[in-house]
This record gives structure tokens, sequence and C-alpha cells, in this order.
């Protein structure tokens, strides 16, 4: 079976292409629409879990999905979006965070380092691996879980990760 991941749908930040990070921000309305359309893509797939970051941009998408699938998600921590500390709220195209960006091992000013982050969500996908197996599940968490949930999946060189990005509410399938 499979592990089909999405990312939520847009927000105000994401449409100002504004660092968000752990920032609990809601959806627009474009967002919410974004959700209501996916959840309709999918309702074919024979999804049996949803797991869900606690942040509120995610658990909104998820409840969009839910309506429509009948199944309630369940929250994971390890989920949440990366917490880019200081750099939260300042522009992508801040020097500063393109930067950063490429320092794995470096945690942002008062915030985490993508090796942190890689810990957490491998361990949550080494965790369903075995109900992956049997099962099809559906991940709704964030843009930068994105690329640390594709490097479990195919090996990446640095660069690639650093680009690799999903659209709001955009769908990737893997199998364990």
């Amino acid at each position: 079976m499979s592990l089909y991941f999405t990312r939520h749908g847009e927000t105000d930040y994401n449409k100002e292409y504004v660092i968000q990070g752990s920032i609990d921000a809601s959806l627009n309305e474009k967002g919410f629409n974004q959700a209501k359309e996916l959840a309709k893509k999918i309702k074919d797939l024979n999804i049996s879990t949803i797991y869900c970051s606690p942040l509120l941009r995610a658990k909104q998408t998820a409840h969009e999905i839910e309506k429509v699938l009948n199944i309630k998600s369940i929250i994971d921590t390890r989920l949440r979006e990366e917490n880019y500390g200081d750099l939260e709220g300042v522009s992508r195209l801040d020097e500063s965070y393109l930067k950063q960006r490429e320092r794995f091992a470096f945690s942002y000013p008062n915030g985490e380092s993508y090796l942190k982050v890689a810990a957490r969500v491998y361990s949550f996908l080494d965790s369903i691996k075995e109900e992956a197996k049997n099962k099809n599940i559906l991940v709704v968490a964030h843009g930068g879980m994105s690329r640390v949930v594709n490097s479990y999946f195919h090996d990446m060189e640095n660069d690639e990760f650093i680009k690799f990005s999903i659209h709001n509410c955009e769908l990737v399938k893997y199998d364990f």
C-alpha cells in the first residue's frame, strides 16, 4: 500500500511569500477551497488513516478531508513544521534565510536545524512503516516536511533537497 503526503492549503503567509514555520496561521479562503478539492480528489484512494501536524493550517486541511472520508485525523507533534526561530515572519527572499537554508546542521537562531527536523520526521515514518505496508495512509503537514519526507524515500543532493517543494494541497505518493 502507500503513503500519501500533502501540504496544507494556502495561508496568507504563503500568499505573501513569508516564512511561517511554527506560527499557527489559519488557512485563507483559497486554502479552504484547495482542501475541499483535495478531499474530493482522494475520496477513492481507500485512505484508512490520516496523520496530521498539530498546527492549525494542517488541522483545518485535514478536517476538510475528514468530512469526505469520514475518518478522524491523528495528530502527531513530530509532523509540526520546522521552527525557523527569529526568521519566522521574514520574507523567503531574505539573505539570512537563504544562506541559513544551506546549513543543515546549524539551527536557525532560536529555532531548529534540518537535521533535528529530519530526526523527528524519520522517527514518525519509521513508526508507521508497518502500518503503511497494509493500508493507504495520508499525512497532512507542511512544505518543510515535504523535503524531509521526500529525502526519506529518495536520496537527494543538498541543492535538490533545498529546491524540493510541493504546492499547497498537492498530493505525493510514496511506497515503503
